[in-house]
């Protein structure tokens, strides 16, 4: 046996047949090496796997059950005939299979398909398009009341931007035009509002003082004098919430900042005079920093955020609106303040509890704030509260979208 090709090593190993059983790989390793051949038993399995047409086990079976083997010199016109009669042609698409009709037992392997990947997905993505049903997506709305949150904070006014064509009317437009994106939003959607919650203050003046400082006394650089803030910040929260209540009661409260707190406190008693005899405007101005507000299962809290941190607002509850917020199942705090951080919605912090949302800035920057990085994309944001299921969403307003 000069060469041990795949049927020369099947030949030995079927001629080896005693009483009709075949001998084992090792049995034929050792017949192989008496006869002097240097094989390894891994060799001989190899060797006779690919003889038997990949399984040694089912051809030995198929064997010693009594089913002949087709023999060496069977032609192949036979094998195809055979084949043929059971229905399978050399295009068949399968793998292997096993042919048997009593007199001859056949093995057949075919040759793997040559398939690309993009070919199978391109063809798998368009049998799936054209199987693809049309979907329809029912507008689902849970009925009943909301009550908005329209919050447009930290706006300067008088503040010196970088941008030195910002000035204090462009300001004064900027604000309006939030609340009216904010109201657009409201109608479009087709929300029932009962009733608006509207923060004024938050630094919505630059500074407090004559002489150009925050209320702490830091000087800081304006675009105008303190009293032209004021008459601004007086026109522009008028007009607005002149406008919110056209379409349902408004509650103002006042939220004092840290550049402008006596200035927002003389500005919520001049709204409380102004909208003294309107049925549905309500004006805050009482002394105490934060305001506090029950929605159904929704307890509000507006503070600037300078003064008491979020993870002690917890018991700010407690201890200023005990009985308001007592049982309620949400707990949460809307602040400004920031300038700093590097998008429109700024971290969502709970702490003990209470969720501390902070709201962006509306201003442009100015020299300060430029140098040392500070900023983050002008926006303001509209927040709903469903008046039985607790908070709803948050629709961010940005007044360079909005035209006017």
């Amino acid at each position: 046996m000069p060469d041990l090709t795949p049927d020369a090593i099947g030949e030995l190993w079927l001629s080896l047949e005693d009483d009709g059983k075949l001998p084992s790989s090792g049995a034929l390793l050792d017949h192989l090496r008496q006869q002097g051949h240097d094989i390894s038993k891994a060799q001989v399995i190899h060797r006779l796997r690919e003889f038997c047409g990949g399984n040694i086990s089912d051809y030995r079976r198929d064997y010693e059950d009594g089913a002949s083997v087709v023999p060496a010199d069977v032609s192949e016109e036979t094998l195809r005939r055979v084949l043929r009669e059971h229905g399978i042609d050399r295009a068949a698409a399968i793998s292997g299979a096993w042919v048997k009709d009593g007199k001859y037992s056949i093995y057949v392997k075919l040759p793997e398909p040559d398939l690309r990947i993009d070919e199978v997905m391109d063809r798998h993505i368009k049998r799936l398009q054209a199987a693809a049903p049309a979907y329809r997506v029912p507008t689902v709305r849970i009925s009943g009341a909301y009550t908005v949150v329209p919050q447009v904070y930290d706006l300067h006014l008088g503040k010196l931007a970088v941008d030195e064509t910002y000035t204090l009317a462009r300001q004064v437009e900027d604000y309006l035009r939030a609340i009216d994106g904010m109201l657009a939003f409201v109608k479009q959607r087709g929300y029932d509002v009962s009733r608006f919650i509207f923060p004024v203050g938050n630094d919505l003046m630059h500074v407090d003082t004559m002489h150009g400082t925050t209320t702490t006394g830091t000087p800081v650089e304006s675009s105008t004098s303190p009293l032209n803030m004021f008459d601004a910040a007086l026109e522009a929260t008028h007009e607005a919430i002149r406008r919110l209540a056209t379409v349902a009661p408004v509650d103002v409260v006042s939220v004092p900042g840290n550049h402008d707190y006596l200035m927002s406190y003389c500005l919520a008693k001049a709204l409380e005079a102004s909208f003294a005899r309107h049925p549905h405007v309500t004006v805050d101005a009482g002394h105490n920093p934060r305001k506090y507000r029950r929605v159904g299962p929704t307890a509000l809290a507006f503070q600037h955020g300078h003064t008491v941190k979020a993870a002690n607002m917890a018991g700010q509850f407690l201890m200023e609106a005990g009985e308001l917020v007592a049982g309620a199942r949400y707990y949460v705090v809307m602040q400004g303040h920031l300038h700093r951080q590097g998008g429109v919605y700024h971290a969502v912090t709970e702490d003990n509890g209470v969720q501390v949302r902070t709201i962006p800035a509306l201003c442009k920057a100015d020299q300060y704030h430029l140098l040392r990085g500070y900023g983050a994309a002008r926006a303001a944001e509209l927040h709903l509260f469903h008046n039985e299921h607790g908070p709803a969403g948050i629709f961010p307003v940005f007044p360079h979208e909005l035209t006017a």
